[in-house]
């Protein structure tokens, strides 16, 4: 990396670091709504810009984590090829996830909601059940890691 490139953005950096702060410090200890002062459920008058600048970081690092990705893949030479096994890889657990779930209707009294029909509750569960494998995954990885330490 170019020495202006690098100290380009390491004050990009700074700057949206001093504009968190900034953004921080108005949060908690700025004024709040007119109404709720004094109340338990008193809201800062910075809670929209919080929000918004919250939105535009992680947008910010969803960009930049793509772009670097694919700049990784077309310059690597095995980058491609790694690429396409985990995108694989991630088609069947989801798969294997979708096939166990269910689409059965809950029933929950008092409930009038769109939310309970079986399109929903099957993505739902297909969500739920690709989290309880990807951590008992990531346990047995940590298991074998330490497991294997013992024997070295």
């Amino acid at each position: 990396m170019s020495g202006t490139l690098k100290t380009t953005l390491k004050i990009i950096m700074w700057v949206i670091m001093g504009i968190s702060i900034i953004v921080i410090l108005w949060f908690y200890m700025g004024p709040v709504v007119p109404g709720t002062e004094g109340t338990s459920l008193a809201e800062p008058v910075a809670t929209n810009y919080a929000l918004w600048w919250a939105y535009f970081l992680f947008a910010l690092t969803v960009v930049i984590t793509l772009v670097f990705a694919l700049v990784n893949i077309f310059t690597s030479p095995g980058g491609l090829k790694r690429s396409l096994i985990v995108l694989v890889g991630v088609a069947i657990l989801i798969g294997i996830s979708y096939v166990l779930a269910s689409d059965q209707i809950l029933s929950i009294p008092g409930y009038e909601g769109t939310g309970n029909n079986p399109s929903t509750l099957k993505w739902v569960g297909t969500g739920l059940i690709a989290t309880y494998i990807l951590a008992g995954l990531a346990f047995l990885a940590i298991l074998y890691v330490e497991i294997s330490r013992i024997f070295k």
